[in-house]
């Protein structure tokens, strides 16, 4: 499974907003600016993020993004599901009329069982757990800056 620049950007997002901790909304702006990414095609990436009820929009002076639920509560598999769609490796696990060998091949449930750990994998890393790892690394950053 490849990870699309969709997914990785909506990671680095919904990580962004995972720091703040409900505290402060975000804005698309910031974040893009803060992680070098076109603010045009963040948006696309929360959009999606917000349809699948990721994160809540603010409109307004005052508005921005922010968790729609605790970032306890968010899995990786969450994030890459409501951007790249459902983890199959190979399509005929996905649409297995897509070959016409799917009900004798050996293959697909190879396919299909790697398909489901990628899933269980994903499924056991917390959105929190990945944005306290991201602080640790920031305040790391910022104390070898101050020796």
């Amino acid at each position: 499974m490849r990870v699309s620049t969709r997914g990785r950007y909506g990671v680095r997002l919904m990580i962004e907003l995972a720091l703040q901790r409900g505290q402060e909304k975000l804005t698309l702006k910031a974040v893009a600016r803060r992680q070098g990414i076109s603010e045009k095609y963040l948006w696309q990436v929360a959009h999606a993020l917000q349809k699948a009820g990721l994160i809540r929009a603010t409109a307004g002076a005052r508005g921005g993004y922010v968790l729609a639920r605790p970032a306890s509560a968010i899995t990786l598999l969450d994030i890459l599901t409501a951007l790249e769609g459902d983890i199959h490796p190979v399509e005929c696990v996905k649409r297995p009329g897509a070959c016409d060998r799917s009900s004798t091949c050996a293959a697909r449930e190879m396919w299909s069982e790697v398909g489901r750990k990628i899933a269980a994998v994903l499924g056991g890393v917390g959105l929190e757990g990945v944005a306290a790892q991201q602080r640790r690394i920031s305040e790391a950053k910022a104390i070898s800056y101050v020796i």
